[in-house]
């Protein structure tokens, strides 16, 4: 705080009384922003630490009209550094899209959706939307934060219009947020008077006390580059690994009733293709069992399924996928395909896309190309499970 105040030159010559833009033009500016990608470097030092902790973060944000449960949608994505010149050793991301929020660190996938549970999101402080790592430095969130502080007495702050920093005129907010007549944080913002973008900020939290922590965050060049994902698909097709390996929830594959079957690919049995794009019409109702060829009661599934295609009144096809890509081992399993049937192996892909994280699971689709109902593992009544599920598709 005290470099960053120290390079501050407040000799510089002051606009104007009628030139001087105030501080509530940049913070208006800010939060009403509808796209914006920047990047962001942004430091941490303890005070037992030598070296700061530095996060390169990539910032990406749009507004989504008639949200109120954050400012906008937004895709941070970060790594970590013990230092500047050392290797990366940590990286994630957090993503909002439009009641939805997934956040990603250490190998742990974690997603809220209102439709589900509306707590987190209505939580004090704003919910687990807006308390996200690194919110806080998107512009959006930013002008908010600072519409917050400028009118609460207990933050003092100046602000001058027209300073120099680093040799560049700048206008800059700094002030001290009191509690109990302690200063519990020190805080300067810079902004470019060309843009009424932010520049840098630095933070000091809690200063004189041991658990002293100094924040220091410089914005780069920014653009309204397109806003890259619309839809949780989209989230899922950038980073496939994390969303298979890494999810937590099976809040996907249970909602997934009402919605059209995915676009997925998978080889079959016998060396050709098997392709379905989204919106096709099966023209018959249609069974899709998910399967792992290293799970004990696959086979008992399968066997299920087989007894309800022959045994059902109403008629339906039958895809077995193993999500697993041995082709000699899921023929042990299943043998050759029956009538109706198509047997698929690596289709690891299709689960992670209709959010599967258990096998077996079993996915109804109708003649239209909807998944009307999922069944969840296997049980000694699946047959009748089935029977009974595939009847109102006929």
């Amino acid at each position: 705080m005290k470099s960053l105040l120290l390079s501050l030159t407040i000799g510089a010559a002051a606009m104007s009384a009628e030139a001087a833009v105030p501080a509530s033009q940049y913070i208006d500016h800010i939060s009403s922003l509808t796209d914006y990608h920047g990047n962001v470097t942004y430091s941490v030092l303890l005070p037992q630490a030598e070296d700061p902790v530095v996060y390169n973060i990539d910032l990406r944000s749009t507004v989504s009209p008639g949200d109120v449960l954050a400012p906008c949608r937004y895709l941070i994505e970060w790594d970590m550094r013990p230092s500047d010149d050392a290797d990366i050793t940590s990286s994630g991301f957090s993503a909002y899209l439009d009641g939805s929020h997934y956040r990603y660190r250490d190998n742990r996938l974690q997603e809220y959706h209102m439709s589900w549970d509306s707590i987190p999101f209505i939580i004090a402080n704003g919910g687990v939307q807006c308390n996200a790592q690194f919110t806080d430095v998107l512009p959006q969130f930013l002008g908010r934060e600072l519409n917050r502080l400028v009118a609460d007495t207990n933050f003092v702050y100046t602000w001058t219009p027209d300073t120099l920093y680093n040799g560049r005129h700048v206008a800059v907010l700094s002030g001290r947020q009191l509690y109990h007549d302690y200063v519990s944080k020190e805080a300067t913002y810079i902004f470019n008077p060309a843009t009424l973008m932010p520049l840098a900020i630095e933070l000091e939290n809690n200063p004189g006390s041991i658990s002293e922590q100094t924040v220091t965050i410089s914005y780069t060049d920014n653009s309204t580059e397109t806003f890259p994902i619309a839809t949780e698909e989209d989230l899922m097709t950038r980073y496939p690994e994390v969303f298979e390996k890494y999810r937590e929830s099976n809040f996907r594959v249970e909602n997934l009733p009402g919605t059209q079957l995915p676009t997925f690919s998978a080889p079959a049995l016998g060396g050709e293709r098997y392709s379905y794009n989204r919106g096709d019409r099966p023209g018959t109702p249609l069974v899709i069992a998910i399967v792992d060829a290293t799970v004990a009661n696959t086979p008992a599934a399968i066997e299920a399924v087989r007894s309800a295609a022959a045994t059902s009144p109403t008629a339906f096809d039958v895809i077995i996928a193993f999500v697993t890509s041995d082709a000699e081992q899921a023929s042990e399993i299943a043998g050759k395909p029956r009538r109706g049937e198509t047997i698929l192996t690596s289709a690891r892909a299709l689960a992670r896309d209709c959010g599967v994280t258990a096998c077996p699971t079993l996915l109804y689709v109708d003649s239209r190309g909807t998944v009307t109902d999922v069944t969840l593992g296997h049980s000694n009544t699946l047959t009748d499970t089935i029977i009974q599920t595939v009847y109102p598709m006929h």
